[in-house]
């Protein structure tokens, strides 16, 4: 008969906490993150609307330059993605080509709730 023994039982309860905190996160911490609370009404509105259709693995992106003016903000979703880190990788991606023709300065971020 196989004897856990308190190493083993040690480190298998570590791995098992460390599971359990990434299975909470909202976000892969690759990418820089803005808070929901922090961005843009308009942008907030957009977020709302997205929200419902991200799943547990979804991401959205966003970057602006002014708290106001709309030609100064890009938004962007992955939805319906298996993979949380790709999800989060597409909307920076789109985010970053979004921002360029607006010519907005200030870096893309996941937004997390």
């Amino acid at each position: 008969m196989f004897r856990f023994n308190k190493k083993f039982s040690a480190l298998i309860l570590i791995i098992l906490g460390l599971c359990s905190i990434g299975a909470n996160a909202k976000t892969s911490g690759l990418y820089p993150i803005v808070k929901y609370r922090e961005i843009p009404a308009p942008l907030q509105e957009l977020f709302s609307k997205n929200e419902p259709e991200l799943g547990d693995v979804g991401s959205c992106a966003t970057a602006f330059d002014s708290l106001s003016d709309d030609d100064k903000m890009v938004f962007t979703c992955s939805l319906f993605i298996k993979i949380l880190a790709e999800g989060e990788r597409r909307a920076i991606k789109r985010c970053e080509e979004m921002k360029q023709p607006k010519g907005i300065k200030a870096a893309c971020h996941i937004i997390s709730k």
